[in-house]
């Protein structure tokens, strides 16, 4: 989802469509629609449709990578959202999203 300057929404975008278990996610597909319409910011999400939607290692490691990227561009990822049927994990409001965003995992180096 894209947010502008006041964090009100712009769009939401389906970016890619996975299997049971895994959507891998480029970073160029992620950021193509928020940089087309000049999105000051997004919302990362995606569903864990069995129900448990603690963020496995891959999506907190998939998270970095896009803060990063979303750091490139000028475009600030405030929030990555796990939905299920019942329930959802914000990565914001759990203080992941600081934490994720102090990694140097994926900084630029020069």
């Amino acid at each position: 989802m894209g947010l502008d300057v006041s964090r009100r929404p712009l769009f939401i975008e389906l970016v890619v469509i996975g299997g049971s278990y895994h959507a891998n996610v480029k970073p160029a597909e992620a950021f193509r629609v928020a940089v087309w319409k000049n999105a000051f910011s997004v919302v990362l999400m995606h569903n864990h449709p069995a129900g448990e939607v603690r963020p496995s290692d891959e999506d907190k490691d998939v998270t970095d990578h896009l803060i990063q990227v979303g750091r490139i561009l000028n475009t600030q990822v405030v929030d990555h959202l796990i939905i299920s049927p019942e329930t959802f994990f914000s990565f914001d409001i759990t203080g992941l999203m600081e934490e994720l965003r102090e990694s140097t995992k994926y900084a630029p180096t020069l």
